[in-house]
């Protein structure tokens, strides 16, 4: 019964239909069926995407006074969701409570934080974002070093682009081969904006890891 109820729960289209379901699922427990943290994520999930994200955090903060416990599904959609309505606060508080309940964050939920953040134009808010990540245990991922090394380059700034050549470099030096467009962008910036010095850097960079232009001159 409860993974028919879950199924329904995703198919859900209109707000009557979600409100009906709200109804279902009160129901459900007052005639003692009680739901399983999947059920819960499934109307966490469905509040999310097609109500809003304050109904979701109603429903989950429920959840957590039922004696629930919170998993990392629970956290990365209700994360998620808060990202997505630009609460971008709000989406660290729980990244903050998804750690104290010993539920890690993993590459893919700090990836959705960054890059929320910069394309919110809050590079460095992503940038600490991304510091925390590297000092604990989980590591960034190649998309994790894109989605920075892309931000870098919206505001056109000096100090920017020499960020970006930086997570170039230390994308390399963590085993990551970057797309031959992805140096060719970074040197082409580096240059634009006056730090040949660090072109040439990036350039020798570029021909040991077998990207070099056949054409270029510094």
């Amino acid at each position: 019964m409860l993974l028919l109820i879950l199924l329904w729960f995703m198919g859900l289209e209109s707000q009557g239909e979600i409100k009906k379901a709200r109804r279902v699922f009160d129901e459900m427990i007052g005639e003692g069926v009680l739901p399983s943290v999947a059920t819960y994520n499934a109307l966490i999930q469905v509040l999310c995407k097609k109500d809003s994200v304050e109904n979701a955090i109603l429903v989950f903060e429920e959840m957590v006074r039922k004696g629930y416990v919170p998993n990392s599904t629970t956290y990365v959609v209700v994360i998620r969701g808060l990202c997505h309505a630009e609460k971008m606060e709000k989406a660290m508080e729980f990244l903050g409570r998804m750690k104290d309940d010993e539920c890690e964050p993993n590459v893919q939920t700090y990836n959705v934080v960054i890059r929320y953040f910069c394309d919110a134009g809050d590079i460095e808010k992503g940038l600490d974002v991304f510091e925390k990540m590297s000092g604990g245990d989980c590591l960034p991922n190649l998309d994790t070093y894109n989605i920075l090394i892309s931000a870098m380059f919206v505001r056109k700034k000096s100090d920017d682009l020499l960020v970006a050549g930086k997570l170039l470099i230390e994308m390399v030096d963590r085993g990551f081969l970057p797309r031959k467009f992805t140096f060719n962008r970074v040197l082409n910036g580096l240059l634009l904006t006056g730090n040949q010095g660090f072109a040439k850097e990036i350039l020798r960079l570029q021909s040991r890891c077998g990207h070099l232009p056949r054409h270029f001159k510094l």
